[in-house]
């Protein structure tokens, strides 16, 4: 008793020990601060509608079977999210490792051996003891030890873990909607490449038309084969241009086959898409919230919480690390007389390490844990400057697209009827073939600029959905950084 007394004695003294002779840490001091609100020009304000944050399913406004299925199949089996999962597994597994380096620990040691004694070290010669001879000699005891943790390094480190298994879940979430939004707009670009398909066409039977009727005219006198040659040039660049763009709708099929994580075989059991017509709209609380929807931004935060940790776990380094420990078992000289009751020990003591002089190798520790907090900081920075600028970007995009649509089917509609108008006057003789094969083209054109809007505004659609998180939400966030250290 008289010798745990002395110890617990020791661990009442080393607060003063601390004082009087470890290392130090001032001036030591993280410099950056995170941004705690996201700021958006009025004007990308300005419509809103209530609770309009998309939901975690959001593909399924859109109403396509098809497209519910090649995600499904993605979520299931792509190896980008089956390597995002085994990360944050394995981030888990860190933590756990690390908070059971904080509890008691007790291991069982048994250890027996037989040799020549030394005459000159534990055991004297004989008659006194067995010095110079062959003995055996062994030890069965179960040992204990405990880092009293009173500086809080073990639940630094503990909450370092944790954070980034954090950062790990928030990684795979980010995956999840940068593979699912590929998908979706992969899709949506292959809608539009079947409707340019459907203009294209459209075009081409428009072309054979003209052709039959300059052919004609041409037989009746009324025009010459260069116009003939004419017609036979335009079809034939269409033709062109529709086994250019089946290619591409075939790489299209591709990429999708690929993000749902297939072979390139399942690619040509991509059929047509059918995506319904959705709305547009901004969440009311965009501003308020967003820090909390972007699951990249969410990853960014847990790793300043980790960076702190590994911080605090660093300056609790200058203080004194006292672990408790004991042992209880049995020790004799002579493996006969290992369990007899005479052989048992046990001990229980503090051990205490206290930093003195170490050249400033805890200061260079504890400065560049500060400094990756600092970096994390700028990284989160960073990342959401780049979410506020997506946002706007998106949503300026979307501000512009109604007017743009208004004129679009405006020209449209006009250049619909100069078709109409041309033709009448061709067949009647009253204006030459050039001035017919001009309107065409300007209607080809309408129609594509029309083709082209409504797959800007799918897309447009699914890059908001991407911008705002896509149904993510940190209850956590936002981020207050008010560590001293």
């Amino acid at each position: 008793m008289k010798t745990l007394s002395t110890h617990l004695r020791l661990l009442a003294v080393a607060p003063a020990l601390l004082l009087s002779a470890c290392a130090s840490y001032q001036g030591i001091a993280p410099s950056a601060s995170a941004i705690e609100q996201i700021k958006l020009p009025a004007t990308t304000l300005a419509q809103h509608t209530a609770d309009a944050w998309p939901r975690e399913d959001w593909w399924h406004t859109f109403g396509d079977a098809q497209l519910d299925g090649l995600i499904q199949h993605a979520l299931e089996h792509s190896p980008t999210l089956a390597l995002a999962q085994s990360r944050l597994v394995r981030a888990q597994a860190a933590a756990g490792f690390t908070r059971a380096g904080s509890l008691p620990q007790a291991t069982l040691d048994v250890d027996g051996s037989y040799g020549h004694q030394s005459e000159n070290y534990v055991m004297p010669k004989p008659p006194l003891g067995k010095g110079g001879e062959y003995i055996s000699q062994g030890r069965a005891a179960i040992d204990f030890s405990f880092d009293l943790d009173l500086w809080g390094r073990n639940a630094a480190l503990i909450k370092a873990a944790n954070a980034q298994g954090d950062a790990a879940a928030f990684d795979r979430d980010a995956a999840r909607l940068a593979l699912t939004t590929s998908i979706a707009r992969s899709y949506a670009q292959l809608a539009a490449q079947y409707a340019l398909q459907d203009v294209l066409l459209a075009t081409q039977k428009q072309r054979q038309t003209i052709r039959d009727l300059t052919e004609q005219r041409v037989k009746n006198g009324l025009d010459t084969r260069v116009e003939q040659k004419q017609t036979e040039t335009s079809e034939a660049a269409l033709r062109a241009e529709l086994a250019q763009l089946a290619t591409a709708m075939d790489v299209t099929r591709l990429q999708l086959a690929a993000l749902a994580g297939d072979m390139p075989t399942a690619a040509k059991d991509i059929a047509r898409p059918t995506l319904s017509a959705t709305t547009l709209s901004v969440p009311q609380n965009l501003a308020l919230d967003l820090l909390a929807r972007r699951p990249e931004l969410a990853a960014q935060r847990a790793r300043i919480i980790a960076a702190t940790g590994d911080a605090d776990a660093a300056k609790a380094q200058f203080y004194p690390n006292i672990n408790l420990t004991a042992f209880l078992g049995f020790q004799a000289i002579g493996l006969t007389q290992l369990f007899k009751g005479g052989s048992m020990v046990n001990g229980i003591g503090p051990a205490i390490h206290l930093p003195l002089f170490d050249s400033g190798r805890l200061r260079a520790n504890y400065a560049s844990k500060i400094a990756d907090v600092d970096g994390a900081i700028a990284q989160y920075n960073q990342s959401v400057v780049t979410a506020a600028q997506d946002v706007a970007e998106q949503l300026t995009r979307i501000a512009a697209l109604s007017n743009e649509e208004a004129a679009t089917h405006a020209a449209l509609a006009a250049a619909e009827e100069a078709y109409r108008l041309a033709m009448l006057r061709y067949q009647g003789g009253l204006s030459p073939y050039l001035t017919a094969l001009t309107v065409e083209t300007q209607l080809l054109a309408q129609r594509r600029a029309a083709a082209d809007l409504k797959a800007r505004r799918q897309d447009l659609q699914i890059t908001l959905i991407r911008a705002l998180g896509g149904g993510f939400h940190d209850a956590i966030a936002p981020l207050a950084h008010n560590q001293q250290h």
